[in-house]
């Protein structure tokens, strides 16, 4: 009798949960056959969807963050690689733009193609002289390692006349510009052929002229503004023709003797000489 009422007794929970059970699917199947869900289905998923939505999220979350740990270093040095590609691009980039712009240059301001064919010599500015107490307009200029230059050679570039070379060493030459104090050249006025001399205007800007001064011109020499000036090849420096600048201003003075004097612009800007052509004399 009391193996029987134990036995029971352990029983009574498994009968009733069972019970509950047909009871339910009994109830869930009668529902669905309505097309809905039952009571207890639907008090389960209301109340369980906040429950299973926080465990997902957990999950993903704890997977996540576990695989950030797991390719933190990977990562690390993929985003190195990457910042050093960045910094290598930018570098090939700038140095593209600076290739891109010195062509550019080259081309303006020599006015044509660079042809090792031609007798002409391409040739880069490097330097400029600073001398303390004097004041020098002189530029040193490099030419191609399979190219040579000469003492009195000229110096111009597509714009006008430069100079000319007065000092050669290897591929390195000291040009003296027409701008400079020490310089002179016989120059003539293209379009009525009237001749002086041109020498720097004594107007400095920060060290270097930037006007030309055409003395020595005749009486009544025929000479306007906006006439322009070229190398007239008379004083055994220059060849002719050569253009040196225009025509800003005529002084004619009437004290005693009658002088003419223009203040000529450089055709050439020597604030700004990156290249320049070297003209090979006989």
């Amino acid at each position: 009798m009391r193996w029987d009422a134990t036995t029971r007794k352990a029983l009574k929970p498994l009968l009733l949960m069972a019970a509950v059970a047909v009871i339910l699917t009994i109830w869930q199947h009668a529902a669905w056959a309505r097309g809905r869900i039952s009571l207890p289905e639907y008090i389960c998923q209301t109340l369980g969807w906040p429950v299973m939505s926080a465990v997902t999220k957990i999950n993903e979350v704890v997977r996540d963050t576990g695989r950030s740990v797991f390719l933190a270093g990977s990562l690390a040095a993929e985003n190195r690689r990457l910042r050093q590609e960045r910094d290598e691009l930018m570098a090939e980039k700038i140095l593209l733009t600076e290739y891109f712009r010195e062509n550019k240059a080259f081309r303006e301001k020599l006015g044509f193609e660079l042809d090792q064919k031609v007798k002409n010599i391409p040739a880069r500015v490097v330097g400029r002289t600073s001398i303390s107490g004097e004041q020098r307009c002189r530029i040193y200029i490099q030419v191609p390692e399979n190219r040579e230059v000469h003492k009195g050679d000229i110096v111009r570039e597509a714009a006008g006349l430069v100079g000319r070379v007065i000092e050669v060493r290897g591929r390195v030459a000291l040009v003296l510009l027409i701008i400079d104090p020490q310089h002179g050249l016989g120059a003539r006025v293209q379009r009525s052929r009237a001749e002086g001399v041109i020498k720097p205007a004594q107007q400095w800007n920060e060290g270097w002229p930037d006007r030309l001064s055409m003395q020595y011109l005749r009486h009544h020499a025929d000479i306007r503004i906006g006439d322009v000036i070229i190398t007239s090849g008379q004083d055994g420096i220059y060849p002719a023709a050569i253009p040196v600048g225009v025509v800003e201003a005529v002084d004619v003075s009437t004290k005693q003797v009658q002088t003419v004097v223009a203040t000529i612009k450089p055709f050439v800007d020597f604030q700004r000489l990156e290249y320049v052509w070297v003209i090979p004399q006989p």
